[in-house]
């Protein structure tokens, strides 16, 4: 009976030590933790600035929608940057296109009303390093002078590796 409450204890012991084992040495090989903060250099909602037709070159003339992507720690993070709509707007995306600089890069354009599930962009970040990203929205067609298309963006960050999207 001894030997088998050894033998019990001895399993139960090796099973713990393993599972911390490889717990440590996943948290060595993803490089640390993440942490992902996101700054708005105006506010988190924003109101296009015209409302009048435009071309792409146009929209690029007037003023983006600005923010910073910052990990301030060592681990690989990954994010989704959700685009939402605001109640109050009037124009519909069909109305709209849009284009996502990531410093002077585009790095996604279209048309608003192909997004799926309010996803604009899915990126990643290093540790320890910051981005920038601009966003700019247009209107494509010919909407009433009175129209309005106001936008919220939010940020879903997880660890590289880690459960999510």
């Amino acid at each position: 009976m001894k030997k088998i409450i050894g033998v019990v204890l001895l399993c139960l012991i090796v099973g713990i030590g393993t599972y911390f084992l490889t717990l440590f040495l996943d948290n060595l090989k993803k490089g640390g933790d993440v942490n992902v903060i996101v700054t708005f250099d105006d506010s988190e909602t924003y109101i296009i600035p015209s409302v009048t037709k435009m071309s792409k070159s146009e929209a690029l003339d007037e003023w983006p929608y600005i923010m910073e992507v910052e990990n301030t720690k060592s681990g690989k993070g990954l994010y989704q940057i959700i685009i939402t709509d605001i109640k109050t707007s009037t124009i519909k995306r069909e109305s709209l296109d849009y284009s996502l600089y990531l410093g002077e890069k585009e790095v996604q354009a279209g048309k608003l009303k192909d997004i799926k599930n309010n996803v604009l962009y899915t990126g990643d970040i290093e540790g320890n390093t910051k981005q920038k990203y601009k966003l700019y929205i247009w209107v494509n067609t010919d909407v009433d002078k009175e129209s309005v298309y106001e936008y919220k963006l939010e940020f879903n960050t997880i660890k590289s590796g880690g459960p999510g999207f």
